[in-house]
């Protein structure tokens, strides 16, 4: 059999919708309540602010507590990530030749067949896959003879 690596374009899991991780303006929520309030000048303490029709805010569990997910923060946005699948296993050796691949910044190992790169912003998407072909199908040509 004849080794093989597909590629894939990652697609975000959170998705692209960061309008819904948009904060509430606060001070349209401010006005809301004043124009709310009742003019009853007995009241002593003032209303806590409350917040009305906010949408969901999605957040990422870190090692460094919550953090609020936007275009700040999501990784498809900050990392341009590839999948490769292979039909064969993605062993150490392997690992270490695809990490050593000019262009390739992240490199994550899923199964023993698929895996994710994030290739680097001054590198070229095709010639970064094209190395790690090469360099892979010859190693292993030469692992099979």
């Amino acid at each position: 059999m004849k080794s093989l690596i597909v590629w894939e374009k990652w697609v975000d899991p959170f998705g692209d919708d960061m309008d819904e991780a948009k904060w509430t303006d606060y001070n349209n929520d401010i006005q809301d309540l004043a124009d709310d309030s009742d003019d009853d000048d007995t009241m002593e303490e003032p209303l806590p602010h409350i917040i009305r029709n906010t949408k969901p805010i999605k957040v990422i569990a870190s090692p460094m507590g919550l953090i609020p997910y936007n275009e700040h923060t999501a990784s498809g946005k900050i990392f341009n990530f590839w999948l490769g699948h292979t039909n064969f296993n993605i062993s150490k050796k392997i690992e270490s030749m695809i990490e050593q691949c000019d262009g390739v910044e992240i490199l994550d190992i899923f199964t023993r067949y698929r895996f994710r790169i994030a290739i680097g912003k001054c590198f070229n998407d095709s010639e970064t896959m094209k190395l790690i072909n090469d360099k892979l199908y010859s190693a292993l040509e030469s692992y099979y003879d």
